[in-house]
């Protein structure tokens, strides 16, 4: 019976190398899995802390394709332009699809990771001088607290009303933009190798 063991065990492992694992192989694997990880995606925008899969998956999609203009996509591997160039629809009208992964790319990095933070972080400074006194009201129910928020005046409070009004429509608009690029993206998917 033991030997019976022994040799079922040598003939699965034989089985294991002669399929996929020669040494060739087994040093490729170990390379991707210690050095090159390549389908590990590592979001550069996002802290190494708890995120929510909401964020995370934007930020997943847009990191693979940072990665592959990065680093993949060089001009000689591919015929980008030109009569062979592969073509995709955009709002009606078919462009190039490196151009528009250009694009993508850009908004990505410029204008999500940069221009709307940058614009929110000016509203919310501006906002600071018109942020309201809060003071804890006690309510009927004693074991309840009310919380109230008084201005020094009515144009102070018409002020930070208006510049909360504008953050919440930045972030509306960046969100509404970050769907649609998402699925330009995924219009593109089928391009991204080399």
């Amino acid at each position: 019976m033991e030997v019976q063991v022994h040799d079922d065990f040598f003939k699965s492992l034989k089985k294991c190398f002669r399929s996929k694992w020669h040494p060739q192989e087994l040093w490729y694997r170990l390379k991707c899995w210690v050095w090159h990880r390549y389908t590990t995606v590592r979001p550069r925008y996002l802290d190494h802390t708890w995120t929510d899969r909401t964020e995370l998956l934007p930020h997943a999609m847009f990191e693979i394709l940072s990665d592959f203009i990065e680093n993949e996509c060089s001009p000689g591997d591919i015929e980008w332009y030109g009569e062979h160039g592969h073509k995709v629809e955009v709002n009606g009208e078919e462009r190039y699809v490196r151009d528009e992964m250009q694009k993508i790319y850009e908004w990505w990095h410029i204008t999500f990771q940069k221009e709307y933070p940058k614009k929110e972080e000016e509203l919310w400074k501006e906002a600071e001088h018109f942020f309201p006194t809060r003071e804890l009201h006690p309510t009927e129910n004693e074991h309840l607290v009310e919380l109230r928020m008084e201005w020094d005046d009515p144009e102070a409070e018409e002020t930070y009303n208006r510049l909360m009004g504008e953050i919440t429509d930045l972030k509306n608009r960046a969100t509404k933009e970050m769907n649609e690029y998402m699925h330009r993206l995924v219009n593109v998917r089928e391009s991204l190798w080399t």
